[in-house]
């Protein structure tokens, strides 16, 4: 009798969609403990299955959608080498991921291969753990898409696809010049995530640079302002690692 009513609840579990919690009681059945265990420890051990199945879940889902190009890259495997510049003091201190929580930007320079896109796919990926929402783009991928949606009549949809992210990670940023369509895009990117979001960048190139590849007008202006002010800023340098 008590067997028939394990199995009934073990199938209300999975009907209720806490394969979890079904699993860990018939663990607990096939392995003798579950005579032993009290009531609220068998809910204990069952509902944490549960809620830690969920969590993993949850981090995945979020990696899976942040389309990362670096799948790999963690925080805890960096080499802080001195010919590198990795400012460890700064990295603890977005390892927090307060800059999230207070909307601060994080602007990553440095010439090509000095690790600026593993360390911005790092933050990305700690910020998941998080179980904040990450999005990993290319500059190129922000104008093509944008161009492509303005043929479409449907810019919206897109605005909103970069706008969201609780981090958006910008890569190759400015890394040519951009036509006045596509500065005025960037700006419109830029406002909405201003004191909302934070925003990655990666760049070769300082922001005095940035201003020119802008077009040099009170426009740049307002973009590089909303970029910078409030945020943290991290020069890397050294041989290429990609070597």
């Amino acid at each position: 009798m008590e067997n028939d009513r394990l199995s009934r609840i073990i199938h209300r579990f999975r009907e209720m969609r806490l394969p979890m919690m079904a699993e860990q009681l018939i663990h607990l059945i096939e392995s003798n403990e579950f005579p032993t265990l009290s009531p609220i420890d068998l809910l204990d051990q069952i509902s944490e299955a549960e809620l830690l199945s969920r969590k993993n879940n949850t981090v995945e889902r979020f990696r899976k959608n942040a389309r990362f190009s670096q799948a790999n890259a963690r925080l805890v495997e960096l080499h802080y080498k001195p010919e590198r510049n990795l400012n460890k003091s700064l990295i603890q201190q977005l390892q927090t991921n307060d800059y999230v929580r207070k909307y601060r930007n994080v602007i990553l320079l440095g010439p090509t291969g000095s690790g600026k896109s593993y360390l911005a796919n790092a933050l990305g990926h700690h910020a998941c753990e998080s179980f904040h929402t990450v999005l990993y783009v290319r500059m190129f991928e922000i104008i093509g898409d944008l161009a492509q949606a303005r043929l479409m009549g449907d810019t919206r949809r897109i605005y909103q696809r970069f706008i969201q992210p609780d981090v958006l990670i910008i890569d190759d940023f400015l890394i040519h010049t951009i036509n006045e369509h596509e500065v005025i895009d960037l700006f419109k990117i830029m406002e909405y995530r201003h004191s909302r979001n934070s925003t990655i960048f990666c760049s070769q190139y300082d922001p005095v640079e940035w201003h020119r590849r802008l077009g040099g007008d009170p426009l740049a202006e307002s973009i590089i302002d909303r970029i910078i002010s409030n945020s943290h800023k991290m020069i890397l340098s050294g041989d290429s690692l990609r070597q």
